[in-house]
């Protein structure tokens, strides 16, 4: 199975932005806001090399392959390049 994850701050703009978008395309996914957990905000950009949230990440669950797509405007560029839909196959 695939699915994607969202790190990230409920309140950023972006995040929500990703957010929305995977909600208006289907796709299976998990949000993670942890404005709460600095020591694991930092975890995660030290650990996928990500400076800012969204840190966003496509996960198969068959392979335990994870890929980070990036933060918003990959993510964007990734679903304008029907990257997304490839998950399916």
């Amino acid at each position: 199975m695939i699915y994607y994850k969202i790190i990230g701050y409920g309140a950023c703009q972006w995040c929500q932005k990703a957010n929305s978008l995977m909600e208006s395309l289907k796709l299976p996914f998990i949000a993670c806001w942890i404005e709460n957990s600095p020591e694991l905000l930092d975890w995660y950009k030290t650990t996928y090399g990500m400076e800012t949230v969204p840190i966003i990440m496509r996960i198969d669950t068959e392979s335990d392959v994870i890929d980070v797509i990036g933060g918003f405007t990959e993510f964007e560029k990734y679903v304008k390049e029907g990257l997304h839909q490839e998950s399916d196959t």
